[in-house]
């Protein structure tokens, strides 16, 4: 199975325990960021990830913002948005906005796992 490496960019310290405890078995590495702001700086320094996590609402920078500065950056990596808030409008407008998909809070270790494989591995 591949090794991938990853960005979580989230400011809830369980969701990243979390998701580095689903991502453990396909990761070679995982950095953390805890809002957006930290994302994009994180991004200026090196783009060389195989996925970004991010989620929508956070201090400081929220995820559709940091997305739109990420595209600035003609950043070529998969972002998987993290939402609670299931608002087909919105999540539509994220997934137009070039957002690979995303997933609703709380999600299950088989849901992360089969979305990675899905987008990294087709």
């Amino acid at each position: 199975m591949s090794q991938y490496k990853f960005l979580l960019i989230d400011d809830s310290k369980s969701v990243h325990a979390y998701l580095r405890q689903c991502l453990e078995p396909l990761a070679k590495e995982i950095h953390d960021c805890m809002d957006g702001l930290q994302g994009v700086e994180q991004l200026k320094k090196s783009q060389d990830y195989d996925m970004i996590f991010l989620d929508w609402e956070m201090p400081v920078m929220d995820g559709p913002t940091a997305f739109e500065e990420m595209k600035k950056m003609n950043l070529k990596i998969p972002v998987v948005m993290l939402t609670s808030k299931n608002d087909p409008l919105d999540i539509m407008k994220m997934i137009e906005a070039g957002v690979v998909d995303y997933l609703l809070k709380p999600f299950t270790a088989d849901i992360i796992e089969s979305k990675v494989k899905s987008i990294l591995e087709e």
